[in-house]
């Protein structure tokens, strides 16, 4: 049983890491949307983190607290251990759902402003400084893209 569970946690985690290497894939929901663009300059960027909704982290870290928490004691503590450690791990790893991500203010060609904020991730790995230039891509109100 131990071994099983072991096993789950290393397929989990190298499913996760390996998740991350995609280049730049773009969610099903954007196939054949549309999308106005407009370009402009960077007028500010500042450094902030988002938080995610901590589902996987949650239950990844619930499964790692519980087999290290059944490591410990015996009986009914061994119980209590284990889900003391769930519990203990579903926090931590909510909490280690966080990303780094950038609230950028663009100034477009037409004299318009935009605020928004976006993670730096696969899909958007730059950093922008003011003064770059960009397109901006916004789909159903929402940007979906910089570049």
């Amino acid at each position: 049983m131990k071994q099983m569970i072991s096993n789950m946690i290393i397929v989990v985690g190298l499913t996760l890491i390996t998740g991350g290497c995609a280049d730049k894939a773009l969610p099903q929901s954007r196939v054949g949307s549309i999308s106005d663009s407009y370009t402009g300059t960077v007028k500010a960027v500042e450094a902030v983190k988002v938080r995610g909704d901590g589902t996987w982290t949650s239950m990844l870290g619930m499964v790692a607290g519980g087999v290290l928490g059944h490591q410990i004691g015996g009986g009914s503590g061994k119980d209590l251990a284990t889900m003391g450690g769930a519990m203990a791990g579903a926090v931590g790893g909510a909490e280690a759902d966080v990303r780094d991500a950038q609230r950028i203010t663009i100034e477009f060609d037409s004299g318009k402003t935009i605020t928004t904020v976006l993670p730096i991730d696969a899909n958007n790995p730059n950093h922008y400084q003011p003064g770059d230039r960009v397109t901006v891509f916004i789909t159903n109100g929402k940007v979906t893209e910089i570049r």
